[in-house]
């Protein structure tokens, strides 16, 4: 294998694998703003809560507010759980992809048939 073609299927792997680091860095943000958004509206659900304590639970409307809020938080907190899923299987499937082209590459650069 000539020297130009060696050094491109090096650059080709050298750019999947930074690819696949970017798009999993991306995940990791997006992963992070789910948790925090999650997050955010738990603790915006405690004060709303402690807030209504402090109001006389007892009013009706202070106490379908409270209510509505602990759907609310609980919704959140179920849809950041399937957001986590749904982003570790992103993941997943990102390092598996540049694992297998990188192998793929390398073999291909070593002269060794694929498949």
């Amino acid at each position: 294998m000539n020297t130009d073609k060696h050094m491109e299927r090096e650059y080709t792997i050298s750019a999947l694998e930074n690819r696949a680091a970017d798009d999993i860095a991306t995940v990791r943000l997006l992963e992070q703003q789910w948790d925090d958004y999650r997050e955010v509206m738990h603790e915006n659900t405690a004060r709303f809560e402690e807030a209504g304590i402090g109001m006389g639970a007892k009013t009706h409307s202070v106490h379908k507010g409270m209510a509505a809020r602990r759907e609310l938080d609980s919704y959140v907190g179920q849809l950041a759980y399937e957001q986590a899923e749904l982003l570790a299987e992103t993941a997943r499937e990102i390092r598996s992809h540049a694992e297998f082209e990188s192998e793929r590459l390398r073999r291909e650069k070593a002269g060794t048939s694929w498949g």
